[in-house]
């Protein structure tokens, strides 16, 4: 990228649907991250949902142009997909140039304030039942890791969407659900405001500020290989909504982008629309996120297969003690 980019156009390859947090954080900083790019191209966003975000890494990665004119952002399954999935992907993790993300990990698992669960503890003494989209998705596997590690004894209820899922909570359908703090901000932030979601345990690498007196489920694990596991499963939501390059893009173009990037996230004007819509950045330097990256690819296989088998659908229902 240099001058004679002027007037040129930026794809932004959405891995999600219109309207989704994925959707509403990307829509937000591209005239941000345009405006400091040189040349100050005009950004033009496609998404492309399909295969839970996986097709848009593949279209990203194996056929967008590879100028500087495309970049992606995905949401955290594309990037577990390699690892923990069952289909086939093409496209290499380590070979995508990063750019930066936008938010940190900050999963937490909570009950509604009705519920009689009020504490960890309680989660550990009883069964609780909380909803999940599916019997391979995030607050199914945060759950059933949680059993494995801490002993708790979470249920995940499967086949709600994510705004049933929630609708699940409220009624009462179920104690409460595992769930990122970035997506009830902007989903239910009354909830979080009034207190009618208490979490009961983070579950995420660095502390959760506003939550000091919740534990941490990876500060009460006793081994190494306990750590790693967990970790293994938190990396992906640790750079979340991440933006990167094709393969093959020069490092010029990717230097750019990361100098871009970093001045957008300084931006008065960006954090007050991110404010405006419920956002709140924790950025991550491309730098960062190329190293979590390697991190979560350096994973020993015997720490994956016992995560998966840890997690594996088979495991709902059944007693951790």
């Amino acid at each position: 990228m240099c001058s004679s980019d002027l007037g040129k156009t930026v794809t932004v390859y959405i891995a999600g649907g219109v309207g989704a947090g994925l959707d509403s954080y990307a829509r937000t900083l591209m005239p941000y991250l345009g405006k400091y790019l040189p040349g100050t191209p005009t950004m033009v966003a496609s998404n492309m949902p399909g295969a839970g975000g996986v097709q848009g890494m593949q279209y990203l990665y194996n056929i967008a142009p590879k100028d500087g004119t495309a970049i992606g952002t995905t949401n955290a399954g594309p990037i577990s997909e390699p690892l923990i999935g069952t289909a086939k992907v093409t496209y290499d993790l380590g070979k995508l140039r990063w750019i930066g993300s936008l938010v940190k990990g900050d999963t937490v698992c909570a009950m509604w304030h009705e519920s009689p669960i009020k504490s960890l503890a309680d989660a550990q003494a009883r069964e609780v039942t909380i909803s999940a989209t599916g019997a391979t998705s995030a607050p199914t596997r945060t759950a059933l890791i949680l059993n494995a590690l801490i002993h708790t004894k979470f249920r995940p209820i499967a086949g709600y969407d994510g705004g049933s899922s929630l609708l699940a909570v409220e009624r009462g359908e179920v104690d409460g659900s595992c769930v990122t703090l970035t997506s009830l901000r902007t989903s239910r932030p009354d909830w979080l405001a009034q207190k009618l979601f208490v979490p009961i345990v983070q579950v995420a690498l660095d502390p959760i500020a506003e939550y000091p007196e919740v534990p941490r489920a990876i500060a009460l694990l006793k081994t190494d290989d306990e750590r790693r596991t967990l970790e293994f499963l938190m990396l992906p939501y640790e750079f979340g909504n991440p933006y990167y390059l094709p393969p093959g893009a020069a490092d010029e173009a990717l230097a750019a982008y990361r100098a871009a990037f970093d001045r957008a996230m300084q931006d008065k004007d960006y954090l007050a629309d991110s404010e405006k819509h419920r956002q709140r950045p924790q950025p991550r330097k491309g730098a960062d996120v190329e190293a979590l990256v390697q991190r979560y690819l350096a994973t020993p296989q015997p720490i994956i297969d016992g995560a998966m088998q840890a997690t594996d659908p088979q495991e709902i229902g059944r007693a951790h003690v």
